[in-house]
């Protein structure tokens, strides 16, 4: 394939331009920002188009090459493929979909594939190459000859694919992957889960086990029912026992009415019994009165005799002076005192025999209303104990048919708070009996309507049988697959790995001037190369300008194997690491091996002008600054 001419109307940098190419090597000069890159990018885009997606990059494509000074964005490339049929790709960057026309001018667009995402697939269709391989074997690009990791990637991939499939668009690895996650989902293994076969064997087991509890169940069945039958029995034990004790809570209510009127009676026979004490200290206190006047009596007649000893003792010593009269004067004080103490003695006395008299009428009430609480006490007393007996023969009486002696003795004994404690404990052990038959209830129906679904049951096993056995069947089925696909990966292996790296050790061996013989590329190990020792290294060892020589070799030799077309070998300044021995070997070497592929070198410098006319190599020289 051989690009023939360029039409650039808009593209970058580049506007109204038009370029010849012709077979052999053309070279592509100008200074730096002349264009050169653009140009490169034009000839992909024309041929698959220009990306709006950024891809990892700052800015798309489409963005970073649409021109600023005009509208206009677009461009016709002509190529003619190998078989010598020509084609013009006429492309508004704008559109997604190009217009491509044969040597007679004729619209042939819609013979191509359309994808929904790149559009026309034409020249993919027409080479066998995609966009992505087409960058990483026909174009190196400015500064770009080390392949990038991902771009490695590629190049590994289809190159093992080559040696592991002999086509570099299928992948052993990937297809045996493919198998593996078919095989995945559509069986399962031992280590998955929520997988067909695991699915199935879930079921199997669920289903094996639902049978063995129904067969389990179907033979207990007569001994839930005796449990029924036993709960509801102790039921109804439970409910008499209640209702029993919720009479004797009635009766204890209407006692402790009556008993509060009694102990009503007894507090006021208390109260009455309390007043009369009170009283009779009264009568004892007005007594003790009584016996203090009278000693104070006693004693004033004391002092009356002493003041008149003194007084007779100190007339008869001192004769009648003023003396006297000052010893006389107490005497007749007291005896004023005695006078009026008598008074009010007579009086008092008549006061406290009204009272004495008063508050022994009052004694003698409160004893007559103490008697009488006393006396009512003790009959209701009395009439509530023949009740309570009463009562208790009664309530034997009534549940004698239903409830042991000994239960109705011992609760009938009881307390208020004790019967209600007992209550309580009924209520629970009836909520519980009540719930365990309800539990039993349902489970009963469960299991019934499962015995009657048993049959339905076995079937759906032997089902889950018969698709455990298709499963293994299909599993067996892929394992023979990718036994035969591991076969037939040993012999192409065998066939095709040797001559790629026959290839390749030419290649390298060419423009290193015999240097390196033996190469070796795996897509574990990737480049290896064998040094004078006979030791092999990863080519990342060696020196910038060989390792630029072992990539260009790798890509060349993978071009060679990628596609049967003859397709451009496009180079954007990807000698600036050789020397001028290293840039000579390789131009020689793309002039003698290369005949039938388009050489476009893009530089900026005059070095490969220089050695091609050393060498007397025709080259076509494509001045962009002109």
């Amino acid at each position: 394939m051989k690009i023939n001419n360029l039409k650039i109307n808009g593209f970058g940098k580049l506007k109204d331009k038009e370029v010849n190419f012709k077979d052999g090597i053309n070279l592509v000069y100008g200074e730096n920002e002349s264009g050169k890159s653009s140009m490169l990018k034009f000839i992909s885009s024309m041929l698959y188009g220009a990306s709006k997606n950024k891809n990892g990059k700052d800015i798309s494509d489409f963005d970073k090459f649409k021109p600023w000074q005009t509208e206009e964005f677009s461009g016709k490339l002509e190529y003619t493929l190998d078989n010598g049929e020509s084609f013009e790709v006429y492309r508004e960057f704008k559109k997604k979909n190009p217009v491509i026309y044969n040597s007679k001018k004729e619209d042939i667009s819609k013979t191509f594939t359309i994808d929904k995402t790149k559009g026309i697939e034409f020249f993919e269709e027409q080479t066998g190459i995609d966009e992505e391989t087409f960058y990483n074997t026909a174009i190196t690009e400015q500064e770009g000859i080390k392949l990038s990791k991902s771009s490695q990637n590629s190049i590994v991939q289809k190159i093992s694919n080559l040696i592991s499939s002999g086509d570099d668009n299928i992948s052993f690895k990937k297809s045996l992957d493919k198998i593996n996650k078919k095989q995945n989902e559509e069986v399962g293994t031992e280590r998955t889960s929520q997988r067909p076969i695991n699915n199935v064997e879930n079921k199997i087991r669920s289903l094996i086990n639902e049978k063995r509890n129904l067969e389990t169940y179907r033979e207990n069945i007569y001994d839930n029912s005796l449990e029924k039958e036993q709960l509801k029995l102790e039921e109804k034990d439970e409910e008499i026992k209640k209702e029993f004790l919720k009479e004797i809570k009635v009766k204890l209510d209407n006692n402790r009415i009556k008993s509060a009127e009694i102990n009503f009676n007894r507090n006021l026979e208390k109260e009455y019994n309390e007043k009369i004490e009170e009283l009779n200290k009264k009568i004892s206190k007005s007594e003790t009165t009584e016996q203090i006047q009278e000693i104070n009596n006693r004693n004033y007649y004391i002092i009356i005799a002493i003041i008149l000893i003194t007084f007779v003792v100190v007339t008869i010593l001192n004769s009648f002076k003023l003396i006297n009269f000052v010893v006389l004067l107490p005497l007749i004080f007291v005896f004023y005192k005695m006078s009026k103490s008598k008074e009010n003695l007579r009086e008092k006395e008549k006061n406290r025999d009204l009272d004495r008299e008063k508050v022994i009428h009052e004694i003698e009430v409160l004893r007559e209303n103490r008697e009488n609480q006393k006396l009512e006490a003790e009959e209701k007393q009395e009439k509530l104990s023949n009740e309570i007996e009463k009562d208790k023969n009664e309530l034997i009486e009534k549940y004698t048919k239903f409830l042991d002696l000994g239960f109705m003795e011992e609760n009938l004994d009881k307390n208020y708070d004790e019967i209600l404690r007992e209550i309580e404990r009924k209520e629970n052990r009836l909520n519980t009996i009540k719930f365990r038959l309800h539990t039993m209830e349902a489970s009963s129906e469960e299991i019934n309507r499962k015995l009657e679904n048993l049959a339905q049951i076995e079937e759906e096993l032997q089902d889950a049988e018969t698709e455990k056995d298709e499963l293994l069947s299909l599993n067996k089925s892929y394992n023979i697959a990718k036994e035969c696909l591991e076969r037939a990966y040993e012999q192409v292996k065998e066939s095709i790995s040797p001559r790629f790296t026959e290839n390749l050790c030419d290649i390298i061996s060419k423009i290193s001037d015999g240097r390196y013989k033996n190469v070796v590329f795996s897509d574990t190990d990737g480049l290896r190369v064998e040094i004078q020792n006979g030791n092999y290294i990863p080519a990342s060892r060696l020196s910038t300008g060989t390792i630029d020589q072992m990539y260009i070799s790798l890509r060349l030799s993978a071009l060679n194997e990628m596609t049967d077309e003859a397709m451009p070998i496009i180079l954007d300044e990807a000698f600036a690491y050789f020397d001028n021995d290293r840039l000579a070997n390789i131009l020689k070497y793309l002039n003698n091996n290369f005949k039938e592929n388009q050489i476009i070198i893009f530089t900026c410098s005059d070095r490969e002008k220089d050695i091609l006319n050393k060498l007397n190599i025709e080259y076509n020289i494509i001045n962009l600054e002109k």
